[in-house]
């Protein structure tokens, strides 16, 4: 698969990922609605990160 394609993709994933989960954990985790907030963030920045180096890892 062309890596640009795979880029928006997994570009695309990791904005559904991000808004599903500032959506869902804030009601989850009622009482802790600031780490709910840090929680989705950080998940959103190692699924890119992982998901970056497995594409750069498939290139080369």
């Amino acid at each position: 698969m062309d890596a640009r394609l795979l880029d928006v993709i997994i570009g695309v994933a990791g904005f559904i990922i991000l808004t599903v989960l500032l959506a869902v954990l804030p009601l989850v985790m009622k009482e802790a609605v600031g780490a709910a907030y840090l929680i989705a963030i950080v998940v959103f920045i190692l699924f890119l990160a992982i998901a970056g180096y497995k594409v750069n890892e498939q290139i080369a």
